[in-house]
């Protein structure tokens, strides 16, 4: 197929799906939301913006803009510009840290000058704009003038929502009581950003090449540290990283549609009284949506000592009535130990197995198995990594596992609509020598620890995927 004809479907692929978007909201009589206005998750068009179908519309946009982008610059300009992009988390963390989020958001519509903004947070005005201008030039924040910025779509979703007063007499408390958003940002570009720095050298080097070892990560060789990450948040000295670490994975959820734990198993046909053990569950935010939405069930979030602190106060915070009626108990385990429950409904482990280099990723699912009983069903929710190309050694054996074709001439895994997945495989990579995996790798995984996958749901605008395994 020549170039020329690439050209044409990508612009017609991105034309139809325009279409559909905006058929949807003229029936609705809403206007699609403006980059210029701070995101609003309770507004009407985001509620479109989350149905199936325009999902699949804006993937499509997505997919089809990037491939196209790809196709018609020159590969010079576009391999130095992603060799570059290191610069925007950077970024992206000095406007967060410095809290020029909410000092222009403080600042209103009409704007804020950076030598203002420079006044209020002790920094250089200068640079303070040339950060903010590759920010703006990536449409986060908007130029409204030489030097004058103001919040928009994008940088609304890095807002504390605090005043700029309440940042600068208690730092520590940003990110309590806030969307999240921010934390889990800060974790992506501090961290990561670090330790991404030399995945190269971790790659390479016959001491860490083959190793699974979790402290032999990049982002160890960063740190210059043999501790691994979630031992190292337990450092005293750590101790408002490892708090902004679990309102960071609290804020996971969002990376998915609000209701994505509920619309793949399904939870409301359990019996009365079942027990949903959320293994690993961080500060309960799973637990506490599936709680809220389905009333017969008990919950029992387990996880570390200084975690389950943090989780105390998160549902505390957020629904203290399903702690003090018992719904959701907050308990530590550590996941490796002998599991205090047996023969539950469910163990859901949601964003663990990647955690972990297959060894321990077994002895995880055998210590599980080990307690279950005939009727318990392992939910796992996990990255199911892609291949760029069609696959059909696993995904046509299992009920769900396959997905709808990609649209030609768009890559068969959807391209950079897909991209979130890569990203935190290699976020995985960084910060503890660990992965997300195929799907006949996960189902080979699972076998190993004792169980069978059965079913897979794709939960539209989601990147995770929930396997349903049974006991071997």
């Amino acid at each position: 197929m020549a170039p020329k004809s690439h050209l044409r479907l990508l612009g017609t692929l991105i034309l139809r799906s325009i279409h559909a978007i905006e058929a949807r909201m003229e029936a609705e009589s809403i206007e699609f939301p403006s980059l210029a206005d701070p995101f609003d998750p309770k507004a009407k068009p985001e509620a479109v913006l989350l149905e199936a179908d325009i999902l699949a519309a804006i993937a499509h946009i997505v997919a089809a803009a990037s491939q196209l982008i790809a196709t018609v610059r020159s590969p010079v300009q576009t391999v130095m510009e992603y060799s570059l992009l290191f610069h925007l988390p950077s970024c992206i963390r000095a406007a967060v840290e410095s809290n020029m989020v909410e000092i222009i958001r403080e600042a209103g519509p009409q704007g804020i000058h950076a030598n203002d903004i420079a006044l209020r947070n002790d920094t250089d005005p200068t640079k303070a704009a040339r950060v903010l201008r590759l920010l703006a030039n990536h449409h986060i924040f908007t130029e409204l003038e030489p030097d004058v910025f103001c919040s928009n779509r994008l940088s609304s979703i890095l807002d504390s929502g605090k005043s700029v007063v309440e940042l600068q007499n208690d730092p520590r408390r940003r990110h309590v009581n806030t969307s999240g958003i921010s934390a889990l940002v800060l974790m992506h570009a501090d961290e990561a950003f670090k330790g991404s720095a030399y995945l190269t050298e971790a790659f390479t080097h016959p001491a860490t090449a083959h190793s699974v070892n979790p402290t032999d990560s990049p982002w160890n060789i960063a740190a210059k540290s043999d501790t691994f990450l979630f031992d190292w948040y337990d450092l005293p000295e750590n101790e408002d990283l490892k708090t902004r670490f679990s309102f960071a994975m609290a804020c996971s959820a969002k990376l998915e549609p609000p209701d994505a734990i509920l619309r793949g198993f399904r939870w409301a046909d359990l019996p009365t009284d079942s027990v949903i053990v959320d293994v690993g569950g961080g500060v309960g935010s799973t637990a506490l949506a599936i709680a809220q939405a389905v009333h017969h069930v008990n919950l029992v979030v387990e996880d570390r000592a200084s975690v389950i602190e943090d989780a105390k106060l998160y549902c505390s915070n957020l629904a203290p009535g399903l702690l003090l009626n018992g719904r959701v108990k907050l308990e530590v385990h550590d996941f490796f130990a002998l599991q205090p429950h047996k023969n539950p409904a469910v163990f859901l482990l949601r964003w663990i197995l990647h955690d972990w280099a297959d060894t321990s990723a077994v002895r995880i699912l055998k210590g599980l198995r080990d307690a279950a009983g005939p009727e318990t069903k392992l939910i796992t929710v996990d990255i199911i990594m892609p291949y760029t190309c069609r696959d059909a050694s696993v995904t046509d054996l299992l009920p769900g596992a396959a997905r709808p074709a990609a649209p030609e001439p768009l890559l068969a895994n959807m391209g950079a609509a897909s991209n979130m997945k890569y990203w935190l495989d290699l976020q995985m990579f960084v910060l503890g020598n660990c992965q997300e995996r195929t799907l006949g790798h996960f189902v080979q995984l699972v076998a190993q620890g004792g169980w069978r996958v059965v079913e897979v749901y794709h939960i539209p605008g989601s990147s995770l995927v929930q396997c349903i395994s049974v006991p071997l």
